[in-house]
């Protein structure tokens, strides 16, 4: 992969439609590469999108994988890598803060097939979509809200600033009420209606995201 290869990934993000597709004309790489042919891969990928996108998805996603291959390369040799050995590197390369996921396990469901590449060229076509539209907001100023170890809520990034307290006092009325379901002997698949429904991460998935314990927010909103 040439020193200018982000040009070779072409990244577009139709915001409204929570949707970010990526045309490559670079074959996916393999789990199995060498940890510096992945570095590289995701470093020009990662790049790539966080140039090209403002988005990033907080629920669950559908991905679509489309590999552009001769038959005589796919069939006829032992260099080219199945297609549940490449979503791997492409996932690493999409998530953080930079990227378009906070979690590979956001992945809900993964479509992959191979093609033959036609006028179109060899490389691949991936496109990321969520489930729901309103689950995908600007990363810009997007942190992490902590009222245990597996479950921290995304706060988005207020255009109106002083706001966060109200955001995280629902939350608190929320799980209390919650608890309360719980203690009362209210199954959990009933009390969990109650829950925000904004989706909780683990504290140990969120990496290099900005994480601050509710403790930090005041109980009295603006």
């Amino acid at each position: 992969m040439p020193a200018e290869s982000i040009t070779w990934f072409d990244v577009v993000e139709i915001y409204d439609q929570a949707r970010v597709e990526i045309r490559s004309s670079v074959d996916p790489i393999s789990l199995q590469a060498s940890a510096g042919r992945k570095a590289e891969f995701r470093r020009e990928l990662g790049a790539a999108v966080q140039q090209a996108s403002r988005g990033i998805f907080t629920h669950d996603v559908e991905v679509t994988l489309t590999w552009y291959i001769s038959e005589s390369r796919r069939y006829q040799t032992h260099l080219v890598a199945d297609l549940d050995n490449v979503m791997k590197p492409i996932l690493d390369a999409v998530t953080g803060p930079d990227g378009i996921l906070i979690d590979d396990n956001q992945i809900q469901s993964v479509k992959a097939c191979w093609m033959t590449p036609g006028a179109r060229g060899t490389g691949f076509d991936l496109t990321f979509e969520a489930l729901m539209r309103d689950d995908f907001i600007e990363r810009e100023g997007l942190t992490f809200v902590e009222f245990s170890a597996n479950r921290c809520y995304p706060l988005p990034g207020l255009s109106v600033p002083g706001h966060e307290a109200s955001f995280v006092n629902s939350w608190r009325i929320a799980l209390a009420r919650y608890q309360s379901l719980l203690e009362a002997g209210v199954d959990h698949g009933s009390a969990q209606s109650v829950l925000p429904l904004v989706r909780p991460f683990p504290r140990a998935r969120l990496g290099r995201f900005m994480v601050r314990h509710e403790s930090e927010f005041s109980e009295d909103g603006p």
